[in-house]
């Protein structure tokens, strides 16, 4: 069911290690997302945030040591639902945006794909997801 709501959707990725970087893009290669990316830092995803063509993005949250939030931040403002993914699991949130949901690293490719689904079915109806703890494992 995943691959379906995601299946030809513009994945934006924001990813700083190369190797998971190449696992992201498999595994939404394989639920039929269409990749926006990879941006290994944050001026680029910045940039990519604000302007190009995404349905949903993925974002690591710590890319060269710098924090993801001002790309995030574009695409709440633009309505583009995303998902972080970090290894603080739900610490990775800012406190001042408890809507924001975290996915932990490291990640199962069928939770991952479940909640960025997910995250994009809730943003197509304009749904604010409520936030959950736990790790993906």
């Amino acid at each position: 069911m995943t691959s379906t709501l995601l299946t030809g959707k513009l994945v934006m990725v924001a990813e700083d290690e190369l190797l998971i970087s190449m696992l992201i893009e498999d595994v939404l290669a394989d639920a039929g997302c269409l990749v926006v990316g990879p941006f290994s830092n944050v001026s680029d995803a910045l940039a990519a945030a604000k302007d190009a063509l995404i349905d949903v993005a993925l974002l690591d949250v710590n890319l060269r040591g710098e924090m993801i939030y001002p790309a995030a931040e574009a695409l709440a403002e633009r309505g583009i639902p995303f998902l972080l993914l970090s290894g603080y699991g739900r610490e990775a949130v800012p406190l001042n945006h408890p809507e924001w949901e975290a996915c932990s690293k490291p990640f199962k490719a069928l939770d991952l794909t479940a909640r960025l689904g997910a995250r994009f079915q809730a943003g197509r109806h304009g749904i604010r997801s409520v936030v959950r703890s736990g790790g993906a494992g």
